[in-house]
This record gives structure tokens, C-alpha cells and sequence, in this order.
């Protein structure tokens, strides 16, 4: 799969998600936290299911 846009996109929230959700958990659970970064877990799998191999198209 080529790199382009979506996966860029995908690739900085999936490592923001993952800041958020240790941040949240090292700061004694904090719920705000751990659901902003479930949230934008899901939100870069959802981009992630958007992206389109580039291999399949034709010059």
C-alpha cells in the first residue's frame, strides 16, 4: 500500500490515541483523558479502512 494522505492521518491519531490513553491511566484514571483517546483510536481505524492501495491502479 502507497503512502498518502489517509495514512498519514491515521498514523498521527493512532500515536495521539495512544498518548492520551497512557496519560490518562498515569494520571490516577482520568476518564476525560482515556475517552478522548478511545475515541480517537477508533476514529484512526476508521481511516485506516479508508485507505486504497495504490498498487491496483492503472497508468
Amino acid at each position: 500500500m502507497g503512502a498518502n494522505k489517509a495514512q498519514a492521518q491515521a498514523i498521527a491519531l493512532f500515536f495521539i490515541a495512544f498518548t492520551l490513553i497512557a496519560v490518562g491511566l498515569a494520571a490516577d484514571v482520568s476518564l476525560i483523558a482515556l475517552v478522548l483517546g478511545l475515541a480517537l483510536l477508533a476514529i484512526s481505524i476508521v481511516r485506516f479502512l479508508q485507505c486504497k492501495p495504490w498498487e491496483s491502479l492503472e497508468e
